[in-house]
């Protein structure tokens, strides 16, 4: 296990041997498995599978090397893409079959597109048939929305009948906890016209029902000067809750304010009962993927959209 790490192995899965402070006949080092978070001349971090962040003396590192990811089970994906969906429900559905067809006048991908987690009755070209006309019935584009490892028959079904592939996106979860937030953020049960004006421009009434309000809802807000500078939401399903939005007006960013959002959400969730955070967020965004790691999310899998 020599091979040793660097910057660019951030966000694989990888094997680490340390030299223990106080070795003890027989056992002079530790192995840890998980995924690389950060890693830096002084100190590296590392995300186990199960459990907290380990930050690792880099001078203590003995070996280290890169190793396959491991496959989340299906029934992870599944479960979660479910929860996933109870938190951002269209006002619009429909059930094909075991899919959920969603429309919410074009406001985002994941509220106007068909859920595709069975393998679809009557064959993939009665249901893509199906979705077509479902979304032309309302003036919108077919788009089906395809979990990556469960769904990887039928995305290749599409494929080959001219569905093209789009915005793929990663789920990341991270485990949370009780804790005290005594931060900036403030967080309410119903979204101000602000965060509703910033998270749907131009579509605030669509978006207001798709956000949502109560109990399960939260929606976090740091102002300055009376003005909504930063922002973000979530809404628990099970025992998770899903973070959405955050967004820092342009001359805020870089100082710590959607990271001061994320946090005040993740508190807010543990305090209503969630047990994991889960995030979904575009591949392309890497410096927002890095961010994630560096806090301690794991990547669960991948989805992407196909769409005629």
């Amino acid at each position: 296990m020599r091979q040793m790490l660097g910057p660019g192995d951030v966000g694989r899965r990888v094997a680490v041997r340390i030299r223990l402070d106080e070795p003890r006949p027989g056992r002079r080092f530790t192995d840890i498995t998980g995924e690389l978070i950060e890693f830096g001349p002084g100190r590296w971090r590392v995300l186990p599978d199960a459990g907290a962040v380990v930050t690792i003396d880099a001078a203590a590192v003995v070996a280290s090397r890169p190793i396959p990811p491991k496959p989340t089970p299906f029934s992870e994906i599944l479960g979660l893409e479910r929860l996933l969906a109870a938190t951002w429900p269209a006002p619009d559905t429909a059930e094909l079959g075991g899919w959920l067809l969603r429309y919410a006048e074009g406001y985002t991908r994941r509220a106007n597109s068909a859920l595709a987690l069975t393998a679809p009755e009557g064959g993939t070209d009665a249901a893509a048939a199906a979705v077509e006309a479902w979304y032309g019935e309302r003036g919108a584009r077919p788009l089906i929305a395809v979990a990556g490892p469960v769904a990887r028959r039928l995305d290749g079904e599409l494929a080959a009948r001219g569905w093209a592939a789009e915005a793929e996106a990663a789920v990341m979860v991270r485990p949370i906890g009780p804790v005290a937030y005594d931060g900036e953020a403030r967080i309410a049960d119903a979204p101000s016209a602000a965060l509703v004006e910033a998270a749907g421009p131009g579509r605030a009434a669509v978006a207001a029902r798709v956000l949502g309000s109560g109990p399960d809802r939260g929606y976090a807000e740091v102002r300055r000067g009376g003005v909504l500078v930063a922002r973000g939401r979530g809404a628990v399903a099970g025992d998770t809750v899903a973070i959405s939005n955050i967004g820092t007006l342009p001359e805020f960013r870089r100082r710590g304010l959607g990271t001061e959002v994320l946090r005040a959400l993740e508190a807010w969730g543990a305090g209503v009962g969630a047990r994991r955070a889960a995030l979904q967020v575009e591949t392309g965004n890497e410096a927002a993927l890095e961010l994630y790691r560096r806090l301690g999310y794991a990547e669960r899998y991948r989805y992407h959209y196909r769409g005629r």
